[in-house]
């Protein structure tokens, strides 16, 4: 019984280290802050989430997936975005059910082919998988009467009293919006929690996710754009990266983001909607795409290490067999 509930703690740590891979940082006090920041804020996320990033483990492992890739945390981390991209864009129903049974197994899947494909391209995988399996299940299922989508309007933040609140308030919820929230509380939560890995990223990300928001409301970006902070969070996630060296990412490749971050998510939203879709985390993943695929050969292999979001040295915190 001790071994089995160590067993169990370990695992748990390994989830919830994968959740924080989110920012770039493995550690298991991150991600454990991050959602509980997200199950007070947005519950029915947290717990989606949760459920879908398990299963997607489970199933990885009995498919056979490579240890090595089982061990960078990744298959957990999109099965935790599908999951919140579920709970977000489907309405509670018989279609939310579906599409929540039939995340894990489809994200498992998706994870493992990506990276057997991304691996000859020389391109991070990080997130990538759970984007065209939420595409597929919100496609094939909202074509039925019984799967509704959510009603984002409904939840949509109130509009600010001043412009220089809607770029506050919209920088705060950039972060929020990593995790589909346009929350305020909860950027600020999420910077916070990002802090106990490193003490630098919570702030950096503010500033890039603020400084996007504003350079979006001069260039004339909808309104609501501006206020959900929909420009602010793919920069804010770029800076993260950047202080550890992902993908080679460096302050270069910020700059960029935070000045074109307004018009990439633009583009994104319009484009994605062509197809009756949702952008999610599109923009963010293209942007480290390009640049991924920008950098001279000698450098992407000596950086290698940073395609999981984790050091070469990790440790295995708990054993798949």
């Amino acid at each position: 019984m001790p071994e089995r509930l160590a067993r169990a703690r370990r695992a748990a740590a390994f989830h919830v280290a994968a959740v924080g891979q989110t920012f770039f940082v493995e550690n298991p006090r991150v991600g454990l802050a991050a959602i509980a920041a997200l199950a007070i804020v947005a519950p029915r996320l947290a717990a989606s989430g949760l459920a879908v990033s398990v299963v997607a483990r489970v199933v990885a492992a009995r498919a056979g997936a490579p240890r090595d890739f089982l061990a960078t945390g990744l298959v957990e981390l999109n099965g935790w975005f599908l999951g919140l991209a579920i709970a977000t864009l489907f309405a509670p129903g018989p279609g939310f059910a579906v599409a929540l049974a039939a995340g894990g197994p489809l994200v498992a899947a998706a994870a493992i082919v990506m990276r057997r494909v991304f691996a000859t391209w020389d391109v991070p995988l990080f997130v990538g998988p759970y984007l065209p399996a939420f595409w597929l299940l919100f496609a094939g299922l909202t074509a039925f009467s019984w799967a509704a989508p959510a009603d984002l309007a409904a939840a949509a933040p109130p509009p600010a009293g001043s412009p220089a609140m809607a770029i506050a308030l919209g920088g705060l919820r950039g972060l929020g919006e990593i995790f589909f929230v346009p929350d305020a509380r909860l950027g600020a939560a999420l910077a916070a929690a990002v802090t106990l890995g490193d003490r630098r990223t919570g702030i950096t990300m503010i500033a890039a996710s603020t400084t996007a928001v504003a350079i979006g409301h001069l260039a004339g970006a909808p309104a609501w754009q501006v206020e959900q902070g929909l420009a602010g969070f793919t920069p804010a996630l770029v800076a993260a990266a950047a202080l550890c060296g992902f993908a080679g990412l460096g302050w270069a490749a910020v700059a960029i983001a935070i000045v074109g971050g307004a018009f990439v998510e633009a583009g994104a939203l319009r484009l994605a909607a062509a197809f009756g879709l949702h952008a999610l985390s599109a923009s963010y993943l293209w942007f480290v795409w390009v640049f991924a695929l920008l950098r001279p050969v000698r450098d992407a292999a000596a950086d290698r290490r940073g395609w999981s979001s984790v050091a070469p040295s990790r440790p295995r915190r708990f054993d798949d067999g």
